[in-house]
């Protein structure tokens, strides 16, 4: 049902919009991956519709004073809210500035990979299509062995998924400041939310959960969402120092157990095994 209701959506919001469009208007979608890659990492259409007709206001905006050629353009999408551009229209200028436009759209959310789409302003879009974007041929033309990849593994190679320098530094500036932390209270640790995001999200930063980090004595107390924090913030913490993206259990169980010491500072009735043992040795 799912897979149906995305091809449903997508077919209703082309048609819909052609109908009050001019023939030369971008009003036309291309998906380029099939249904079930494109069901699975767009977990809520409603959201993808909405994006796409915020990009459609803004490529609208700029036609007043510019005149686009004819063509596509290419719309990428990676988890945690990252965009990416690239046009195949030949005859046009000022592109740069309506990607910038493009890019300054919010993204919908994605899950588990890139999703790929394009606008396109052409008759039949659809038919033989061929998109060539100027930067993905110079790049196969560097790299021939990518010349018959399959589009989103060439997306990959041409746009990896990566933690920028900001992303890093804000978090790690917000686990610094959960060290810290001494309201344990389910509404004050949403203060730490996008902590989680990218630990649920990211393509890169890599987090194992099990019993040996996170046993039921702990999952299943008052603050077991306070220690499932702890151990990602010291999980991801080592990864993002590093640059080493694999689990790291050990500096998760560490930072556990710094919070567990802190928290019998505020409350020295509290006793867990778990914790108590690891004080032992």
């Amino acid at each position: 049902m799912k897979k149906k209701l995305f091809i449903l959506f997508v077919f209703t919001f082309v048609t819909s919009t052609a109908i009050f469009s001019q023939n030369k208007n971008f009003d036309k979608i291309v998906l380029l991956q099939p249904n079930e890659v494109l069901s699975e990492r767009c977990p809520n259409i409603q959201e993808l519709s909405n994006y796409i007709k915020n990009i459609q206001k803004e490529i609208q905006y700029f036609e007043k004073n510019n005149s686009i050629g004819n063509g596509y353009i290419i719309i990428a999408l990676r988890p945690v809210a990252k965009s990416n551009v690239w046009f195949d229209i030949k005859e046009s200028k000022n592109l740069d500035s309506l990607k910038t436009k493009i890019l300054s759209v919010s993204p919908c959310h994605v899950q588990g990979g890139v999703v790929l789409f394009a606008i396109s302003n052409l008759d039949n879009p659809q038919k033989n299509i061929s998109i060539q974007p100027k930067e993905w041929t110079e790049f196969i033309k560097n790299n021939k062995d990518l010349q018959n990849i399959e589009i989103s593994l060439l997306v990959d190679a041409i746009w990896p998924p990566e933690i920028t320098k900001n992303e890093k530094k804000d978090l790690l500036k917000l686990i610094n400041k959960f060290k810290d932390e001494k309201i344990f209270t389910e509404k004050n640790l949403q203060k730490y939310s996008d902590i989680i995001t990218y630990a649920t999200e990211s393509e890169i930063i890599k987090i194992g959960i099990n019993s040996e980090c996170w046993p039921s004595e702990i999952s299943e107390n008052e603050y077991g969402p306070m220690f499932l924090l702890a151990y990602i913030c010291g999980n991801m913490e080592k990864q993002l120092i590093t640059d080493v993206y694999i689990n790291s259990q050990e500096e998760g169980i560490q930072f556990e157990l710094m919070k567990y010491e802190q928290l019998k500072k505020i409350n020295k009735n509290i006793s867990y095994k778990f914790f108590e043992d690891m004080l032992k040795n």
